[in-house]
């Protein structure tokens, strides 16, 4: 299941701590489909320390779109890359 977060209006490092609280909350099969205003680069070190996968969905001047998901759920990561974003 995919939980969106749009987070393209919020300053730094906000974006970043919503997506860190969210997925603190993540359950089986769930995968995070967030928005931030530019690639969140200093997250992937966080989320590959705490056992999450990610990849970029979308990018665009302003704007970066990723699914991140916990690395040992399959589900989530087919899941997440069965998804086209538009």
């Amino acid at each position: 299941m995919r939980i969106r977060l749009d987070l393209r209006d919020l300053p730094p490092p906000e974006p970043m701590e919503r997506i860190l609280d969210a997925l603190a909350t993540l359950s089986p099969g769930h995968w995070l489909d967030a928005s931030t205003p530019m690639r969140p680069v200093p997250l992937w070190a966080l989320l590959a320390r705490d056992g999450f996968a990610w990849r970029l969905l979308h990018e665009a001047p302003g704007h970066a779109r990723m699914a991140i998901w916990r690395q040992a759920d399959a589900a989530a990561a087919a899941a997440s890359a069965a998804f086209a974003p538009p």
